[in-house]
């Protein structure tokens, strides 16, 4: 009679915690198993430009392909025609705001954003599977001498973490 309490108690503990834990599979359907990645397109309202880098939508569309690559649940297609699906992306905002200031109100630590409209788009239907309208990437750094450099790695490492945040809203629908 003992046992049986137990089994019971048991059986109720695994199915309580049956659907917890991490998995590495996508979240995508299973008929997904390419993607296509259009290169990010500038749509920066020239008038709200305060702060760019320089070919960022080439550096965002090439951190989004190798985060693809190196996650692996999904192929990266070379044309458009071999993929299930197909990202499009919109550059919509790359800003910086100042979050500490000396007594003399200099900023001392800035952060770097960056923001994209997303789009993934079955490729057979051309019907939109999930669209985005404010995806971000973010990184924070201390102001210096060498104040052009530090907005530099900055701005590098915040198109990785939104890279990762794509890929990671792409295949694990986060």
């Amino acid at each position: 009679m003992k046992w049986r309490g137990w089994l019971a108690a048991l059986g109720i503990v695994c199915l309580t915690f049956q659907g917890c834990g991490y998995t590495t599979r996508s979240a995508l359907p299973e008929n997904v198993k390419s993607i296509y990645v259009k290169t990010v397109v500038n749509k920066i309202n020239v008038a709200e430009i305060i702060s760019y880098k320089p070919g960022l939508e080439i550096d965002i569309t090439n951190a989004i392909v190798r985060r693809l690559q190196r996650d692996g649940n999904l192929k990266v297609a070379k044309i458009p025609e071999e993929a299930d699906v197909i990202l499009e992306s919109d550059l919509i905002r790359f800003d910086q705001e100042g979050l500490r200031f000396s007594r003399l109100e200099t900023s001392q630590e800035q952060r770097i954003y960056i923001v994209l409209a997303l789009r993934l788009i079955d490729a057979k239907t051309k019907q939109i599977m999930w669209e985005e309208a404010n995806f971000s990437g973010d990184q924070e750094y201390f102001t210096s001498e060498l104040r052009d450099q530090a907005h530099d790695e900055a701005a590098d490492l915040a198109v990785d973490r939104l890279a990762r945040n794509v890929v990671d809203r792409i295949v694990e629908d986060w």
